[in-house]
């Protein structure tokens, strides 16, 4: 086959050329972001009941949708919260399944479920997505938030314009009341008439959304049946309300006023201390982070001009800078590494070596993008490291090769039967230590959770590059070094390379000092080995630990809740209170406030609980004067301290996953007073801990007034609870209606007293009795009801249709953490007498556990999957096992390194150790295969040993020199994410290469005895 091919030399070079070209394009075409996208298992359905307290909205909305999702298979976990008006159920889709089969049961569930549900709940929303990355934020600032609650319609056009461009996925703005229509009703009149708001309420509703008629067959032709009605705000003055009490028809204009008003704000914002509007663009999934970018920005500038002179528009954040900035410090890394891999191979081989060694670096690489579009993967800092660890194992099977080649040419053989026999020789070793780097980093690939889907572009990165390099090594080094070889004249060199000498020297020394001397005491040697590597396994207790380091980046956001029932306004003053007193700090050069719901997903933060007592201040860091996490350090215990009613936590951006809280802890039952007993003791016993927070998802009990009706005197008069209701609503918020669409434009509707100012006076709101003679008697609400003033619970959060509450515990100092809480949950338990109740414990911590316990497992899978490659190449049972000796010391190595440098061992560090188990074992296998072709021509044992050394030792230095020289610019970058991996590798690589040198050969001199006394046993 290789003969074939190297007659066919100038054909195979234009087949390179175009998997090059092909590559190039291919890099150019692939998206570029900041890190992998990855799709959130999870969608939500949402759904308002204006004016329902939370009790009723459990019963009434929460519960049917959580019972008809009983039904729809694919679902892993179910969670809800039911509030004052709204529910929130929120949808986890196990692993594996087809998230869009799913979410279209889940959307045929809630429609059979919202048939159940009471008059005045609006339609459910089902989103099956609950995640945007927002790719350019901007505030829009005034001296004066009157002159930007102006711009209302001028924002929205804003909004409509850039949401039309390609790539976008949509816009928030935040800071701006939305609009609402607004039926303003005359109280007066309305009485006068002799009507109800139940009866204009109908009448719009009767107007505005009439049943439909369907379809029907009429000669030969299916048409559509519609009736028209109104669909303008205009028309909606000329609904008919009914007749008044001398029997003339009474229109809306006659007893109410229509207009597009604003609704109150959910969020007040602050940029720098001046009044601002938050103006946001997400991107959609798939799409190149930079072009859109520009595209957003070069729009919103367009549309800047058109703003008035006091208002100035300030760019907030664009993700594409931040690509920029991470690639051009990845792409200098990458190009650092690709001149010191030519230079490393540079010293051991000759030029025209060194050269084919050049070429295959571009070509392994390029080749290996080619399936990328194919995987899903993108160009992120995570495949780029990807690639920059490639670089240091895809020059290995060229040098093998090369080197080979090399050997084979300087013992005789002529041109074409030099390439072919130095292919030959060492073919079955290189696929196999290819094909042992893929099957490391497979299983990989199917790392479960948002840990998984972080990593996957690093396995897939390094299994197509290392396949390419594979091919490259076994098609592209011998034609190049045959044709190379043939138009040579000059006469190979038997030192070839910068160091050929000394490496000649080395070998020399090795061989025949060494392993000559080692090998009268194989036994001894090997145990003194195993001893020192297996000690250095207990430095693990020694190294910090940081499963995800933060990214030290500029930003740190500071999540404030107040307590509840601080007014949107106090809320925003207590913040810009702590603003100022951060800016006082010369640490901070810049602040935002987002009082309300939050950021708008910026800076991968959120709330996860929002009101008007919530909000977030966002500090951006001079980090020539101060760290991110130093600022946190510094200001935690202050403001906590100078603002005692308030919960506080300062964070940073971190490089990785979202991550939750240290330790959860979960009580169910069905009792929500039995839940709060449970999580006052809870919270108790692990604040007595340590300094801690511990926060739930619940919070404390809010003022209500609950009027408690006069049952007897409502039946005397024939009225209904809900009359009275609604004539509250009516009185405070409103009686909120279905949102008008015609299409273009969609608004929510309301029913308010023309001049109503929120306030309740009973004596003043009226209800008419039933009466079957004359006009109905108005009676006054005080005679119905009596206001009686509690506190009830606002929330009631349910996980898979169970009520629930769950603590989240952050302390200062972790150690032993878990398990002392674990005593207290486990305490607890022992005391619970009541079977309904259940305490579970959760939290970042166990999600930690979780990863390496699954890491755990695929590693074994790993370490299997090599076993058996080897033991096919060898034929042997036992011979992996001196092989996979590497793997042990590389670990053994990559803990040391860790432990010197102090670096922290890491969700990428431990990435590192599974990796290097796929990397060191081709020194182990070339050894041990030059030992046993050796053996087989002849050669005494100790013979084979010792010239296996001499052999190869050049190929195992050059490749380990190669690949810990790609991984320098990393480990020396101070990149908190990717230099735990550089060093776990390097580390590895070095201590591994050293002593696999010394280990192996004596290991296999040990077992050969073992098998020869085993054989001369079984003679016997």
């Amino acid at each position: 086959m290789l003969r074939w091919i190297l007659k066919r030399s100038k054909l195979f070079i234009l087949f390179i050329v175009l998997f090059v070209i092909v590559g190039v394009f291919t890099f150019f075409q692939l998206p570029q972001r900041e890190i992998p996208e990855t799709t959130a298992n999870v969608g939500s359905i949402s759904t308002v009941y204006p004016g329902a307290g939370v009790n009723t909205v459990e019963r009434s909305v929460t519960n049917p949708i959580e019972d008809a999702l009983q039904s729809v298979d694919g679902i892993a976990e179910l969670t809800s919260t039911s509030s004052a008006g709204f529910s929130n159920v929120v949808i986890e889709v196990e692993e594996g399944a087809n998230k869009n089969d799913v979410f279209s049961d889940v959307n045929q569930a809630v429609s059979s479920a919202s048939a159940s549900f009471p008059d005045g709940v609006q339609d459910s929303e089902v989103n099956d997505s609950m995640s945007q990355s927002p790719i350019v934020s901007y505030h829009l600032t005034s001296g004066s938030r009157d002159n930007l609650l102006s711009l209302g319609e001028e924002l929205n056009r804003w909004k409509d314009e850039v949401e039309g461009l390609p790539g976008v996925s949509g816009v928030t703005i935040k800071g701006l009341p939305d609009e609402q229509i607004l039926i303003n009703v005359n109280q007066d009149a309305l009485k006068e008439a002799g009507l109800n708001t139940g009866d204009l309420q109908t009448a719009i509703n009767n107007e505005y959304y009439p049943s439909p008629l369907g379809k029907q067959d009429m000669e030969e032709e299916v048409v559509q049946l519609t009736v028209e009605n109104y669909d303008t705000i205009e028309q909606m003055k000329e609904v008919y309300v009914g007749d008044n009490t001398e029997g003339n028809a009474v229109y809306v204009k006659d007893i109410a006023n229509v207009e597009v008003g604003s609704k109150e704000l959910e969020d007040i914002i602050t940029f720098e201390g001046k009044p601002s509007i938050s103006f946001t663009a997400y991107v959609k999934k798939g799409e190149d982070i930079p072009t859109v970018d520009e595209r957003v920005s070069t729009k919103v500038e367009e549309l800047s001009d058109g703003l008035p002179s006091n208002v100035q528009l300030e760019s907030y954040y664009s993700q594409a800078s931040i690509v920029t900035n991470i690639f051009d410090g990845l792409f200098q890394s990458l190009a650092i590494s690709v001149i010191a891999v030519i230079v490393a191979a540079a010293l051991g081989l000759s030029a025209s070596g060194a050269l084919v060694v050049a070429l295959a670096v571009p070509i392994s690489v390029l080749t290996g993008l080619i399936p990328l579009p194919f995987t899903g993967v993108d160009l992120n800092q995570i495949s780029v490291i990807g690639i920059i660890i490639a670089l240091g194992i895809i020059v290995d099977d060229s040098i093998v090769i090369n080197d080979n080649i090399q050997r084979r040419y300087k013992v005789g053989d002529k041109g074409l039967m030099g390439a072919i026999n130095g292919v030959k020789e060492i073919w079955v070793s290189i696929v196999t230590s290819s094909l042992a780097i893929v099957f490391t980093f497979l299983p990989l690939i199917f790392l479960s959770g948002g840990n998984g889907a972080f990593i996957r572009a690093l396995p897939t990165v390094l299994i197509t590059t290392i396949i390419a390099s594979t091919l490259v090594a076994l098609i592209f080094v011998p034609i190049f070094r045959y044709i190379f070889h043939r138009r040579s004249k000059k006469t190979m060199s038997e030192a070839p390379g910068l160091l050929g000498k000394p490496l000649n020297k080395l070998a020399d020394f090795y061989a025949d000092k060494l392993l000559n001397r080692f090998s009268k005491k194989p036994l001894v040697v090997t145990i003194i080995g195993l001893i020192l590597t297996t000690a250095t396994f207990g430095l693990v207790l020694l190294t910090p630990f940081e499963f995800f380091p933060p990214a030290d980046k500029e930003e740190v956001t500071i999540d404030i809740t107040l307590p509840i029932g601080t007014p949107l306004e106090e809320t925003h003053n207590v913040l810009e209170d702590m603003e100022e007193k951060l800016n006082t700090d010369n640490e901070v050069y810049e602040t935002s406030v987002f009082t309300g719901t939050g950021t708008p997903g910026l800076f991968n933060s959120s709330l996860s609980r929002t009101g008007e007592n919530t909000g977030q201040i966002v500090a951006r860091v001079d980090r020539d004067i101060q760290t991110t996490q130093g600022l946190i350090d510094e200001w935690t215990d202050k403001l906590r301290n100078q603002y005692p009613d308030a919960e506080i936590f300062m964070d940073t951006i971190q490089q990785g996953p979202p991550t939750g809280a240290p330790v959860t802890v979960t009580v169910t039952g069905p009792e929500m007073d039995q839940l709060l007993e449970m999580r006052d003791n809870l919270t108790k016993e692990i604040e007595e801990l340590s300094t801690d927070i511990v926060v739930d998802d619940v919070g404390e009990l809010q003022p209500t007034i609950e009027y408690v009706p006069n049952r007897d005197t409502l039946e005397d008069n024939g009225i209904s609870v809900n009359q009275i209701s609604q004539q509250i609503g009516l009185a405070t918020e409103g009686i909120p209606l279905g949102s008008f669409d015609n299409g273009v434009v969609k608004r929510d509707m309301k029913i308010v007293l023309e001049e109503g100012e929120g306030t309740v006076d009973l004596s003043e709101l009226e209800v008419p009795a039933a009466s079957t003679n004359g006009p109905p008697e108005l009676i006054s609400l005080d005679e119905l009801v009596t206001p009686e003033e509690s506190e009830k619970l606002q929330i009631i959060p349910h996980i898979e249709g169970e009520r629930s509450i769950t603590l989240r515990a952050f302390p200062e100092n972790e150690e032993n953490y878990e398990a002392n809480v674990s005593d207290i949950v486990e305490n607890y338990r022992e005391q619970l007498n009541e079977a309904d109740y259940s305490i579970t414990l959760g939290g970042e911590n166990e999600a930690q556990s979780d990863f390496f316990a699954e890491i755990t497992v695929l590693f074994i899978i790993v370490l299997f999957l090599v076993y058996l490659l080897i033991a096919f190449q060898f034929n042997s049972l036992s011979l992996p096992f001196l092989v996979l000796v590497a793997v042990y010391l590389a670990i053994s190595g990559a803990i040391l390194g860790l432990f010197v440098t102090q670096t922290p061992i890491s969700f990428l560090g431990v990435m590192g150790m599974v990796s290097l188990t796929g990397i060191v074992v081709r020194n182990s296998i070339v050894l041990i295969e030059f030992i046993e072709q050796s053996l087989k021509q002849g050669m005494n044992v100790k013979e084979a040993v010792i010239e296996s050394g001499r052999v190869r030792l050049r190929p195992i230095l050059l490749t380990a020199i190669t690949s810990i020289v790609a991984l320098i610019p990393v480990a020396v970058s101070g990149d908190a994410l990717f230099t735990p991996l550089a060093v776990t590798i390097i580390s590895g690589i070095l201590f591994s290469a050293i002593l696999t040198l010394i280990m192996v050969p004596m290991l296999y001199l040990v077992f050969y005895r073992f098998r020869k006394k085993k054989r001369d046993q079984e003679a016997m």
